[in-house]
């Protein structure tokens, strides 16, 4: 039983480089980043939107006045369904792509690397 090396199939949010591995506070960092991840962000407001103009857009698509304002297309509907598309593809883009937790780590103790220098300025 001494040959307890992992395999390919281990998950690789869980190592840093080679031979780091995370600890519970950097995974609870990389969590916490990767939630609050720009993409998902983006990706819920146009899917929120989306639904508030296209349900707009189905409730008024038999007004004549709206498609004579816009040539005939039921702009509401079309524009809700390109938003929801879009905010789909938001949340496709960060659930296949996250950012890497050795991104995240190293952000962080650079940070930190940072923040010693400026109090060390500070106190001098």
């Amino acid at each position: 039983m001494s040959e307890n090396k992992s395999s390919g199939s281990e998950n690789t949010d869980r190592t840093l480089g080679t031979d780091r591995t995370l600890t519970a506070e950097q995974e609870e960092l990389v969590k916490s980043t990767r939630r609050f991840d720009l993409r998902r962000i983006l990706g819920a407001l146009f899917v929120v939107y989306g639904l508030i103009v296209g349900i707009t857009g189905l409730v008024t698509v038999g007004a004549t006045d709206e498609l004579k304002r816009t040539g005939g297309i039921a702009i509401n509907l079309w524009t809700g369904a390109a938003m929801l598309v879009l905010g789909i593809l938001f949340f496709v883009w960060d659930r296949f792509s996250p950012v890497p937790a050795e991104d995240i780590v190293k952000s962080d103790e650079q940070e930190e690397e940072e923040r010693k220098v400026g109090e060390a300025k500070a106190d001098a």
